[in-house]
């Protein structure tokens, strides 16, 4: 019922904060000035720890880039909640910390955004919706959030989404919401359903979001607003605190907690500082320790590169092709590329939309009964499928999830990583029809979960990084790295490589928080 893979070697302690060594995550790295980049955390590191910048002086700029991004025309509507006074708080103890020489973590004064699915206080928990959490702000954190300020970080509000998570173009036509803009063109969707946290990094308005993915809601986004976006082994990361009041857990078995982060460093930091068993999350409470070992290292001698070439060249020819170029690029630092077939690639798709939709409506049950009118007309309807979907068809589903994990463990025992594009079109445009009621499923969005289903059926780990840009409108494209349960540190390397492989172009909406 749940992909939970049993494990070799010692358990990370119930209560531990993490061991797993992020010195060479936070070194800056030496860039070229004609280059564009984000700012990393490696770069507020020195600003801070020089006293070029404080993170007081970060956060003024912060709220002020929160504020500007919703001044255009359109507006960015990538953080929806914030409290300036807030936000201010933490950044005068992270200031005084660094002053004595005593910041907390590699996050300690970083900005950071979560998206709305997860309970923040003072914010209020509302899932993307106009009716649900709406009656009082949040109390108590989520595990995550309460992880992010013990680590220092500075929390600057909640990030849009698609309406509870139920799609992913982010299209939020909601009047507390409003659909969040891609930064590479604020005529294109961000991708979703943790639409606001990819807009906010991509436009770098912080350097780490936190998003929730159930069926690609990290990685779609992160994908179409070129960032990184990864989503660990399932239950690595705790999602307690990620259901709306007096409901169960939404996509219980298919749901991760992950970052989406200006690089793969980035989020390999984001990842290490919040995973971690927690008592209130029982799926993760048996965990190997992570290894980030030589994430930094280029050299990819001995690692074996899985692809799937007809599942590979099942996405639009710009994307393709730049799959193609980066996995000559991997060869070129070592790596050893090997053709792998995934069996049942359509059946396991199947599955996990049945499993989605099941999940999700049970979930929401009561919710949905109560609020039905007060919803967009998409989401009424997936969750109307439920009476389409026989108990005997989500068993079978569930059966199909094992069958799937099986034939992942025969090709991981032969390869270390699969690679696939992140998805299998560009973002696609918005239409006002669409920004005004919501939008029903078709087959775009098919095209954009492609390649992500896997990763949340079989729980698997899964990133996805940007590996270059449309030619005619200068749109994001990504690659898609995935390797065996518990294995991220491989991923993260392979992933790492292909970025060092990557030129970055600069958004059209873009604040810079340092210079």
């Amino acid at each position: 019922m749940y992909p939970i893979m049993p494990f070799d070697g010692p358990s990370i302690p119930l209560g531990s904060k993490t061991s797993t060594d992020l010195a060479d995550l936070t070194r800056p790295r030496s860039r070229s000035p004609d280059d564009f980049h984000h700012w990393e955390v490696a770069d507020f590191i020195q600003a801070y720890t020089s006293e070029t910048m404080t993170p007081t002086e970060v956060a003024e700029r912060a709220i002020r880039a929160i504020q500007d991004s919703d001044r255009r025309k359109p507006p960015l509507r990538a953080i929806i909640q914030y409290n300036v006074e807030e936000i201010r708080k933490m950044a005068a103890a992270s200031t005084e910390r660094y002053r004595n020489n005593s910041p907390l973590s590699p996050l300690d004064g970083v900005p950071v955004c979560i998206k709305e699915e997860l309970a923040v206080v003072p914010y209020y928990h509302r899932s993307g919706t106009d009716c649900l959490g709406c009656d009082a702000p949040s109390t108590v954190d989520s595990t995550v959030v309460a992880k992010l300020r013990e680590a220092g970080a500075v929390i600057l509000g909640v990030a849009n989404m698609h309406e509870l998570g139920m799609g992913v173009t982010g299209c939020n036509p909601n009047k507390l919401h409003g659909t969040a803009r891609n930064p590479y063109n604020p005529q294109h969707f961000t991708g979703g359903s943790s639409s606001g946290s990819a807009s906010a990094v991509g436009a770098g308005i912080c350097p780490i979001a936190i998003g929730t993915d159930a069926g690609g809601s990290v990685r779609i986004p992160s994908a179409l607003c070129g960032v990184v976006g990864l989503k660990g082994t399932f239950g690595r990361v705790s999602d307690h605190g990620g259901k709306l009041p007096d409901t169960p857990c939404e996509c219980a078995s298919l749901l991760h907690v992950g970052p989406i982060a200006a690089s793969v460093r980035d989020a390999a930091i984001a990842f290490a500082l919040t995973a971690g068993p927690d008592p209130k999350y029982p799926h993760g409470l048996n965990q190997p320790i992570i290894n980030l070992e030589n994430l930094d290292n280029t050299n990819l001698t001995g690692i074996r590169v899985g692809v799937d070439w007809r599942y590979l060249r099942h996405s639009s020819n710009c994307i393709v092709a730049a799959c193609e170029k980066t996995i000559e690029h991997l060869e070129n630092c070592g790596a050893n590329i090997v053709d792998v077939q995934i069996p049942e690639l359509e059946e396991a798709r199947i599955a996990h939309t049945c499993i989605v939709v099941m999940e999700m409506a049970a979930a929401m049950a009561e919710s949905f009964s109560k609020q039905y009118d007060k919803l967009t007309l998409p989401s009424r309807g997936l969750l109307a499928m439920r009476d389409t979907v026989p108990a005997f068809d989500y068993i079978q589903a569930m059966k199909q999830r094992t069958r799937t994990m099986n034939f992942l463990k025969e090709i991981f025992n032969k390869v270390d990583v699969i690679i696939t594009p992140g998805t299998g079109i560009l973002a696609p445009r918005t239409n006002p029809g669409e920004l005004t009621y919501g939008k029903a499923p078709d087959e775009k969005d098919s095209a954009l979960m492609r390649y992500m289903f896997l990763g949340n059926l079989a729980g698997i780990p899964a990133v996805t990084v940007p590996i270059g840009y449309s030619s005619n409108n200068n749109l994001p494209m990504s690659l898609q790295v995935q390797a065996g349960w518990w294995q991220e540190g491989v991923m993260l390397r392979v992933a790492h490589a292909v970025e060092k492989g990557t030129k970055h172009a600069k958004p059209q909406v873009h604040f810079s928080l340092l210079g």
